[in-house]
């Protein structure tokens, strides 16, 4: 680790770092369908984008919803209006949490894919009885593919959706199915299982290098320091985070040529805000660009003052990785000899590993 980072360039890292970061951003931009959004869709898109929901189950449900929203536009050509067949839960899914899903679900496919509509079909739900040789028989549902063409013309609608929402300790799966009314042809089945949300606040321990580049007597010497930091992180939306680091550095120094300092020990403490670039579907695990600002406390370093920016990438919501550039703000170093000057100023990085907890 320390021969990579003292073979690199402070100028060339930076430029990668900036590099990296813009086709991460690039690349988390999601695909956008053809037809323009309404205001109402734009709307629940910034709603969804400002909010963090306690519960964990509703935050898979929206998410999940908006994804399966997606699905019904593939088919948005061959069916433009369809009647809820049914509504189904597992089991495992708790009665409260039934009523709470059924109207997250309707509202995220409607706000999602307008171009799809929906209706209530009371009738799909009709328990029928009938008593054959004494014994008394229930049929639930649309009993022929002739009743439910016949069904189809008085609600108006082209097709039938079933949904199904089952839950695997604090794992939801929803699964759907749509039918061509007039044919009964299967025409979209799909099943997505909820992304788990991130928890709201976290304790990272971590260990790793800094790089401080420091200027004495003419010649620009990267100073690497060994660094163990604690970060209490707060999430403040679905994407949005923030944390505050204190790190603990010390000299590590030995093979670096002459001139240059033996740095003492120190803290640098920073507040960051980091987004999540990309979150990886039915994971916690994300990636997040990070900025902040930063203090040197250490009377050798003048208390200077830095700027970070970087990646980290959290995997499974406990390790995590964080790839930095370290821009310092020029300030004047005690050398500790009368006489000599040293300036702290330009790039440096830092790379770290952690676990959450």
């Amino acid at each position: 680790m320390s021969a990579f980072t003292r073979g690199s360039t402070p100028g060339r890292t930076a430029t990668l770092m900036v590099a990296l970061a813009a086709l991460v951003l690039l690349a988390a931009v999601p695909g956008r369908p053809a037809q323009a959004q309404t205001a109402d869709s734009k709307a629940a898109d910034q709603e969804e984008f400002l909010s963090i929901r306690q519960d964990e189950r509703i935050f898979q449900l929206e998410e999940i919803a908006a994804l399966i929203a997606r699905s019904l536009g593939k088919i948005s050509d061959r069916v433009t209006t369809l009647a809820i067949n049914s509504l189904y839960f597992g089991t495992e899914v708790d009665r409260d949490f039934r009523r709470k899903a059924e109207v997250v679900i309707l509202a995220e496919l409607l706000n999602k894919n307008p171009t799809v509509k929906l209706v209530q079909c009371q009738e799909c739900q009709k328990l029928e009885t009938k008593i054959v040789r004494g014994v008394l028989k229930l049929r639930k549902g649309i009993p022929t593919q002739e009743a439910r063409i016949e069904l189809a013309k008085q609600l108006g609608v082209d097709g039938f959706i079933d949904i199904g929402i089952f839950q695997d300790g604090g794992q939801l799966t929803m699964y759907i199915k749509v039918v061509e009314a007039q044919t009964g042809a299967i025409i979209l089945v799909d099943e997505l299982a909820g992304r788990r949300a991130p928890r709201r606040d976290s304790l990272t321990f971590s260990f790793g290098e800094l790089n401080f580049p420091i200027e004495a007597s003419g010649l620009n010497v990267t100073h690497n320091a060994l660094a163990v930091g604690v970060s209490e992180s707060v999430q403040l939306t679905g994407r949005f985070s923030f944390s505050v680091d204190l790190a603990v550095y010390l000299d590590n120094n030995e093979t670096n040529p002459d001139p240059h300092l033996t740095l003492d020990t120190g803290l640098m403490l920073s507040p960051t805000l980091a987004f999540d670039v990309v979150q990886i579907p039915s994971s916690t695990s994300r990636l997040l660009l990070y900025v902040g600002l930063g203090k040197l406390l250490s009377p050798q370093l003048n208390y200077g003052n830095l700027f970070r920016a970087g990646l980290e990438f959290v995997v499974g919501d406990r390790l995590v990785v964080t790839l930095g550039v370290l821009n310092f703000v020029e300030t004047n170093i005690d050398t500790g000899v009368v006489g000599s000057t040293a300036l702290l100023k330009g790039t440096g990085n830092e790379i770290r590993f952690g676990y959450r907890f």
